[in-house]
């Protein structure tokens, strides 16, 4: 396995000695979208002691069943330029940005975000998998890999260099300087759920972030991430992103919950490694969704704390008409119990 050269960075999120880190998926996006939402939400969240708020990334986005039909979809870097403006200590992270903008681009945006806003910036980033959005883009799915590769390549030397000259075999250029640079390291997080999304974590990043996955399948990926910081002597923070629904009632939390929907919900799914008998049971989805009342929540985000996770993002999708009062709920009866238990 090659292995790109990767300097030192921050890990802001990592695991402390009061377990792991917390944030939130922001509601850019879908019928409950909104500037209150995303900005207030977001400052609300900051006060009820969260991490981190991280945003989602589509040009042309086709919501899944669970989201509705609205295709509200309020661009990432907008979003978080705007909570950064109105917040002092959340990390601001994306999850994650897929191959749309030009490396350069992207470098100069996330340096600029990192300026404006004392350094707080996450760059998760990933291959994408929708033709038409790529293609919109100017981008092949089929070279999505290098393009990749090559981004995360580039976007971390004009971070930290002057004068930089690449030739890749898809991007060129020479004697570029990017000002203002980084306030501080920007750590590079790479989204995805399959034995390749590890493979290029280890390869290009700093953090595997998957999103929905089953206990099972994250067992077996974090089995072969340890295997390769072995090998390569890199260590590598974890993350993970379960949809969550919680609520005072247990009968309330666990209605309306699509299961056959959120076990086909990932394009990854078909290699997901799956019970005897299949996705039936609330508690089959484990690892793709967080649910109940919160002493239940409490106890499966601890499940998953205990895999070594650094990082736990609350993806509250579902309960986005609620969101304020779910942050609430969170930070009332969740976070103090994880936390006590030092998750």
């Amino acid at each position: 396995m090659t292995v790109a050269t990767t300097p030192e960075v921050d890990r802001p999120l990592d695991r402390t000695e009061a377990g792991m880190t917390y944030g939130v998926l922001v509601p850019h996006f879908g019928e409950h979208a909104s500037p209150e939402r995303i900005i207030q939400g977001s400052k609300l969240a900051e006060d009820l002691g969260f991490d981190a708020v991280w945003v989602r990334d589509h040009l042309l986005w086709k919501p899944h069943g669970m989201e509705g039909t609205n295709r509200t979809f309020i661009e990432p870097l907008a979003s978080l330029n705007a909570i950064g403006a109105v917040t002092a200590r959340i990390h601001l992270g994306t999850a994650v940005l897929i191959p749309l903008r030009w490396p350069l681009k992207l470098a100069q945006d996330l340096a600029a975000m990192s300026y404006l806003h004392g350094g707080r910036v996450i760059a998760g980033l990933g291959m994408g998998s929708n033709h038409a959005e790529l293609a919109a883009a100017g981008f092949n799915r089929e070279q999505r890999k290098l393009i990749f590769t090559e981004m995360a390549q580039i976007v971390r030397r004009v971070w930290a260099e002057d004068d930089v000259t690449f030739e890749g075999e898809f991007f060129h250029f020479e004697n570029v300087s990017i000002e203002p640079k980084p306030r501080r390291p920007i750590p590079i997080w790479y989204g995805g759920t399959t034995r390749a999304s590890v493979r290029n974590t280890i390869a290009n990043c700093d953090a595997w972030m998957p999103g929905r996955i089953p206990l099972a399948t994250l067992d077996d990926r974090l089995q072969l991430l340890a295997e390769l910081e072995a090998e390569t002597g890199r260590q590598i923070t974890r993350s993970v992103i379960p949809l969550v629904k919680v609520d005072r009632d247990r009968k309330r939390a666990r209605a309306d919950v699509d299961i056959a929907a959120l076990a086909g919900s990932s394009e990854a799914s078909k290699n997901w490694i799956q019970p005897d008998g299949g996705f039936q049971t609330i508690e089959d989805i484990r690892g793709i969704a967080v649910i109940g009342e919160p002493d239940e929540v409490v106890e499966q985000i601890a499940e998953i704390g205990e895999r070594g996770m650094d990082h736990f993002v609350f993806d509250l999708r579902m309960q986005f008409d609620r969101y304020e009062e779910t942050l609430e709920l969170i930070a009332e009866r969740v976070l103090p119990a994880l936390r006590a238990a030092k998750v």
